[in-house]
């Protein structure tokens, strides 16, 4: 007879991938349909010598009855049945709506036409690692940095900003505010909480990641909070972050911003270009930037809020 039997792995090391390829070639040769749950997206597991990440992984089930779910967008060619499920916000994409604490962060933030500040951009970048580093240190040397609200707490995060709107956490922003117990309904983290007060006083985002890698894309509470703010941003990522973005039914913001970042293969020039993106919207007068980009801002708020992440969706439906 056959059946369909869920297998899943939450760590994305050789030894769990090791082990998690032979209980699905188990499965198979049982007869049965497997659904494979990925659910440490960063998986870097080494093979003859190589290290390969999840879409090499997947891909070595090509034609064979596994499909695969997870919260990664691939960006390298993906030649299995695989579907997307992220919640971005770790209760949801209603977490705005539903939150009292939340709902209130979000009448606490002024109009765009009601501002004038000095620093145009957010960026944010929380804890270290390598690729905060460079940014952080590249961001020191562009013009861009006078018009930027920048943090980097790295390891420390007594050196980062937190008003007295939103809960300043004690070792890192995946600290979660309600009982673990109840966590996948009503726990809320850290990072989840959009600060009012960075928010009025810059005009748009800039974000960077966890994870950055060639092969997919990621996304979390830090294109989230944007979204639902209604903010312009830009992203340092992947080669083609922002098309993996759209794919899933966003709009980007190319009508004003230059975009064409997104298409550089060096990362460290696709970065800097970024930068000069940043640069060349503070040049521009925010309110005609928030009026051309309305419809987009409008599109992704609702977007995001109607769709039910954590159900799985078809990753063929967005291509």
């Amino acid at each position: 007879m056959f059946m369909d039997v869920v297998l899943s792995d939450n760590k994305g090391d050789t030894e769990s991938i090791n082990v998690l390829r032979g209980n699905i070639q188990t499965e198979l040769n049982h007869g049965n349909s497997i659904l494979v749950k990925l659910l440490q997206p960063g998986v870097m597991y080494q093979k003859g010598g190589q290290w390969l990440t999840a879409i090499d992984f997947m891909n070595e089930w090509e034609g064979k009855p596994v499909t695969f779910q997870s919260n990664l967008v691939p960006i390298k060619d993906c030649k299995v049945k695989f579907e997307y499920t992220n919640d971005m916000f770790f209760t949801g994409p209603k977490l705005y709506q539903k939150n009292k604490m939340c709902k209130e962060l979000l009448e606490k933030l002024l109009p765009t036409y009601q501002k004038s500040v000095d620093k145009h951009w957010d960026l944010l970048l929380g804890e270290a690692n390598e690729n905060k580093d460079w940014l952080h240190n590249a961001i020191q040397n562009h013009p861009v940095l006078d018009k930027t609200f920048l943090t980097y707490f790295g390891k420390d995060t007594n050196k980062g900003y937190w008003s007295d709107s939103v809960v300043r956490p004690k070792k890192h922003t995946a600290e979660t505010l309600g009982p673990f117990e109840n966590r996948f309904n009503t726990q809320i983290r850290c990072s989840d909480l959009l600060d009012p007060a960075i928010y009025n006083m810059t005009y748009y985002t800039a974000m960077i990641e966890t994870t950055i890698h060639n092969d997919f894309a990621m996304f979390s509470e830090k294109e989230a909070k944007p979204i639902i703010a209604k903010r312009p941003f830009v992203m340092f990522g992947a080669r083609g972050q922002l098309k993996a973005f759209r794919s899933l039914g966003f709009k980007t913001f190319n009508d004003v911003i230059d975009e064409s970042y997104d298409l550089i293969e060096d990362k460290h020039e696709r970065w800097q270009k970024v930068l000069d993106s940043m640069l060349q919207l503070t040049k521009m007068n925010h309110i005609k930037v928030h009026n051309e980009l309305a419809s987009v801002l409008i599109h992704n708020k609702e977007h995001f809020e109607n769709n039910e992440w954590k159900r799985c969706l078809t990753w063929d439906s967005y291509q």
